[in-house]
């Protein structure tokens, strides 16, 4: 019965002690403004409520949450356990320096939820065992308003610390990055897609200090402490040291560490904020080489059992690098003459330079000829500059040959295999002389009859035309007669020759050239000119020689007078005395009315019809070739009697006539 109501006196101990220690959180939680979350980052850290910096360890057996000036019989009696440290590992998240050597004034955390604290879930990834320690006061695995693991009920309300089970949409983070990520300041939004560049925008970064450059090796020692034993309802001081104990300065240093199962936090010192995952976070800064910080976390425990948790070291690492940025860049010019004559070769004197501040490597210089110039290596060259140091310079000649007359452009393009690119246009003109022949003179000519031609001979190109000869070649048709300005003929050739030293630009020569048709059919008369660069003109001009039938024909009577009934014979001469055969030679003689025709003969058959005669056409009647018709005629009446000759060709429009006079006579 005795040891009955030891126990029961005890549990009511408990129970009162924890409704005092939940009466005076809840003072201190009014008296606490409400805290904000950053919308933007994933790890949603809880303003603790503080109590006055000065107050100390509880004694043994008083109220774990009233301040005291003295220390604690048991934390006299009990010093805090080494426990092996633990390896340091690397943060990224940066935070405010913390200046090492001296200890923060110890600060008590209170056990009731700030109301305007956002609720957080644990980190992914992290184990289970985790949430019920971050959710449930005293770092116990019982569920708010619920039952612990041994059955009894749960006797605090909320822990400070304790994470909602859903995080706020601002506060979320995106699928697949990392809290941290977010929290530093990195949006979902700005995260590269797979395959792209690491960054997209223009860098802001600056070099660091002069410290900062080189191997950076900052190592970090942390080493935990805790008592050998503590009771259940005494306050127990759990201490957290690290040491830098590397060449270099360590960023962002962080100590986190839970709140061990079977226990309930009462304060912490310095004062440390919940993560993300409830656990204790102290933020330390900057340590430098030697610097050693100590944390301290002050807890109560509620179970019997073995209590403990593991204590990590966060920081990074700075390191910087600084170089120089040049810029180098390529300018190319080239100079030649403003003119050249075709067939002549020009020199183009190229200057390919670097006005920057950097090198520039793999340097080319491309050539595209143009149509208007040659080179032997083709139409597209290439030349390997090399590299070009700031402010150097290189001097190229390209030589090119004048094939086609014409403006030029001629580019020049440089690069080197930065993709710098620099060209230069250079303008000019390719010269050249022309000839050109004009031939004025008849295209159809008679046999034996003069024709006199005009050659004009000019320049209408871009530049004089040096060594000039004119040749007019004569047909086997046209011969030879006479040719002004010292034109000699030379008879073997049949060719006629006119010579003129320079023939300006836009300048032009005549020369007077008569020939002779003697060969009738068509004839072509050709004119040629050269000059010196291989320059040449052509020109023909059909010749149409034509003979002309020239007949000539007389009447002659043989006997004359006659008497009245008397005969006499009229002889007709026909002479072609032109350089063409006549066609169809007819004839007609015509009778007057006293005269009886009585016979007729000639080369084509006759015809008497009445007072007239007529003969039938001759074919042909060759040049130079004459023919004669003979007419005998009776006279029946005396008088002065005048016989009438018709004579026609192919070639006549009109016939031509000719009358012959015969005296007739009578006795009386």
């Amino acid at each position: 019965m005795k040891r009955l109501l030891v126990r029961m006196s005890a549990l009511a101990t408990v129970v009162v002690l924890g409704w005092i220690a939940i009466a005076q959180a809840q003072r201190g939680v009014k008296d606490q403004p409400p805290s904000t979350g950053d919308s933007a980052a994933t790890e949603t850290t809880a303003q603790p409520i503080l109590v006055p910096a000065d107050a100390g360890m509880p004694p043994r057996g008083a109220n774990p949450l009233r301040g005291s000036d003295r220390q604690s019989s048991n934390q006299q009696s009990n010093p805090p356990r080494e426990i092996p440290a633990a390896a340091a590992t690397v943060g990224t998240a940066g935070v405010p320096s913390y200046r090492s050597g001296r200890p923060a004034p110890r600060t008590e955390i209170s056990a009731e939820l700030n109301p305007q604290q956002p609720q957080t879930q644990p980190a992914a990834g992290a184990p289970a065992a985790a949430t019920p320690a971050a959710t449930v006061p005293g770092g116990t695995d019982r569920a708010v308003g619920g039952t612990s693991s041994s059955g009894e009920p749960a006797p605090f309300k909320l822990d400070p610390f304790a994470g909602a089970t859903s995080l706020p949409k601002s506060a979320q983070t995106a699928k697949g990055f990392p809290a941290r990520q977010q929290a530093a300041g990195i949006s979902a939004s700005t995260q590269p897609a797979a395959g792209q560049p690491a960054s997209l925008g223009d860098g802001t970064g600056r070099p660091g200090g002069k410290q900062l450059e080189g191997i950076q090796s900052p190592q970090l020692s942390i080493q935990k402490f805790a008592p050998e034993e503590i009771q259940v309802g005494k306050p127990a001081m759990f201490q957290v040291k690290v040491r830098n104990t590397g060449q270099t300065t360590a960023h962002g240093v962080e100590i986190r560490d839970q709140v061990p199962k079977g226990t309930r936090l009462i304060g912490t010192s310095p004062r440390a904020t919940r993560g993300a995952a409830g656990e204790l976070v102290w933020v330390l800064g900057t340590m430098k080489p030697g610097d050693e910080v100590s944390v301290e976390a002050q807890l109560m425990p509620v179970e019997e059992g073995e209590i403990g948790s593991v204590a990590t070291v966060h920081f990074r690492a700075d390191a910087s690098a600084r170089t120089v940025a040049t810029k180098p860049q390529l300018v190319v010019k080239a100079s030649a003459p403003r003119q050249v004559l075709i067939g002549e070769q020009i020199t183009l004197s190229i200057t390919i330079s670097n006005p920057g501040s950097g090198i520039a490597t793999g340097v080319v210089l491309a050539e595209h000829v143009p149509p208007e110039l040659q080179h032997p290596a083709g139409a597209e060259l290439e030349y390997e500059i090399g590299d070009l140091k700031p402010n150097e310079s290189r001097q190229l000649d390209l030589v090119l040959s004048a094939a086609r007359a014409g403006m030029v452009t001629n580019v020049l393009t440089v690069r080197d295999d930065g993709n710098l690119r620099a060209e230069d246009r250079l303008e000019l003109e390719v010269t050249a002389p022309q000839l050109d022949i004009v031939l004025a003179g008849p295209k159809r000519r008679y046999l034996e009859r003069e024709a006199t031609y005009k050659v004009t001979l000019s320049n209408p190109g871009s530049a004089p035309a040096r060594q000039v000869e004119l040749v007019a070649h004569l047909p086997t048709g046209l011969k030879f007669v006479s040719a002004n300005n010292a034109g000699h003929y030379e008879a073997a050739t049949r060719s006629v020759h006119w010579r003129l030293e320079e023939l300006p630009t836009n300048e032009s020569g005549s020369v007077q050239l008569t020939t002779m048709p003697v060969e009738a059919g068509q004839q072509k008369l050709r004119i040629s000119g050269s000059a010196d660069k291989g320059l040449s003109v052509e020109k023909e001009q059909p010749v149409l020689i034509e003979g002309i039938a020239a007949i000539l024909f007389e009447v002659v009577d043989v006997d004359d007078p006659i008497e009245a009934g008397g005969e006499t014979t009229y002889e007709i001469r026909v002479l072609n005395q032109g350089s063409k055969a006549a066609v169809n030679v007819r004839l007609a003689v015509l009778l007057p009315a006293e005269m009886r025709p009585v016979a007729a003969e000639g080369p084509t058959r006759h015809t008497i019809n009445g007072p007239q005669v007529l003969f039938d056409g001759l074919s042909c009647l060759a040049p130079k070739a004459d023919t004669t018709y003979r007419v005998r005629v009776q006279g029946l009446q005396a008088g002065d009697q005048r016989v009438r000759v018709q004579l026609l060709t192919d070639e006549m429009r009109t016939p031509v006539t000719k009358d012959e006079s015969t005296q007739v006579y009578s006795d009386e």
